[in-house]
């Protein structure tokens, strides 16, 4: 049914979009030129696009094909920034290399070989002419790496009046990376400790911040949590902790501040959160004053039902294409997909080329992905669009 599509799937094209995206320096922040490239791109496809600054020279770059007369809107989305450059780079990580079979480059995995994927389907269902009713969105957003403001802001738009969006982040759906049915929320903690400054050699005449500090941080295994059947229990990592002088000083420290990621599963929230470590600080019997509050980034949880329209039609293309069912699983980390599905309730799938050390040095995407992500992301647009 589907041939004329399939038959316009370009591989050579996908690899060169690839190629040409991880040459575009877009680590977080840096985002402009990449959300530029793409604007051309799509428009050359046949989408009309807008850009729509977040920030000062940080763009989401949006596009649309139109079908013919009402009916559902599919969005594929993908991140333009990237992580910064860490160590251990045997390679320039700006330049795309092919080697056993993978192409390396910083992005390439994460998720620019998403979105060459992306383009490709954009253009084979333009090109083919396909028949559907409804619209065909794309959006690429800045920020995922850091606040996810770009999905927020993309919210604030007439693009979050879909019915559901495919995120190219490296899902492949087989062992190495199952298809999340839904993934866990977060919180940062920002607790404040106040104590009494004192001199130094007489610490029994103040009250130690940073003291007082790491006994709440050496009693957080003790926090209230819940246990949830499909996500287990959330985690807890202590990310930063500053207190005491600047310039050298012998003086007991009155002031102290540390930070502590939460993974929160369905069922915990924001306030709950807060109240729980407000309990566990009451229960040490502290001298010092506590203000326990939260900083940006959050992020709600979510979970999509198995028979989700979009994962019931995934499914079905999956196994056509592989000729194996995908797996699935219930993750926990964050993508866009909290702030589209975890807060305006869009039904997300994840779905792209994957195995390939994202956000560590030599990052590589196996080629051997891109043509069936490809035909994939074709199909599942052309099924859904036109029904299912």
């Amino acid at each position: 049914m589907f041939e004329e599509l399939i038959a316009q799937l370009d591989d050579a094209y996908t690899t060169r979009r690839l190629e040409e995206m991880i040459r575009i320096r877009s680590v977080v922040g840096e985002e402009a030129e990449l959300a530029e490239y793409l604007r051309r791109e799509l428009e050359a496809i046949g989408l009309r696009c807008e850009m729509d600054e977040v920030e000062p020279g940080r763009s989401n770059v949006y596009g649309r094909l139109e079908g013919e007369g009402r009916g559902l809107r599919l969005m594929f989305n993908g991140h333009t920034d990237t992580v910064p450059v860490c160590e251990g780079w045997e390679t320039d990580p700006f330049t795309p290399v092919v080697s056993d079979g993978r192409m390396h480059g910083l992005g390439s995995c994460d998720m620019k070989a998403g979105l060459a994927c992306a383009l490709t389907a954009l253009r084979a269902i333009a090109d083919s002419g396909l028949d559907f009713g409804g619209e065909l969105l794309f959006s690429g957003v800045v920020d995922e790496e850091a606040h996810s403001k770009g999905a927020r802001a993309l919210l604030g738009t007439g693009y979050a009046e879909c019915d559901a969006i495919v995120i190219c982040e490296p899902y492949p759906g087989d062992e190495s990376k199952p298809i999340p049915l839904g993934i866990t929320g977060k919180i940062l903690y920002d607790v404040a400790v106040r104590g009494r400054a004192a001199h130094g050699f007489r610490p029994h005449l103040g009250v130690n911040a940073i003291e007082e500090a790491a006994r709440i941080i050496a009693s957080l295994d003790g926090l209230r949590m819940r246990t949830d059947p499909r996500f287990g229990r959330g985690s807890l990592c202590t990310l930063k902790i500053e207190g005491g002088y600047e310039v050298y000083s012998v003086v007991v420290p009155d002031r102290c501040r540390f930070e502590v990621n939460r993974l929160l599963v369905p069922g915990e929230s924001v306030e709950g959160a807060v109240e729980g470590m407000e309990e566990l600080v009451a229960s040490l019997g502290l001298e010092a004053e506590v203000e326990v509050g939260t900083r940006p980034p959050r992020y709600a949880p979510f979970v999509l039902r198995r028979d989700e329209p979009i994962i019931r039609v995934f499914h079905e293309v999956y196994r056509d294409v592989r000729g194996v069912d995908p797996l699935y699983e219930y993750a926990s980390g964050i993508t866009d997909a909290n702030v589209f599905a975890g807060e305006a309730g869009i039904p997300c799938l994840h779905l792209g080329p994957g195995r390939g050390g994202a956000h560590q040095p030599n990052e590589h995407v196996p080629l051997a992905w891109l043509q069936p992500v490809s035909e994939m992301y074709a199909l599942i647009a052309a099924r859904f669009l036109r029904g299912g």
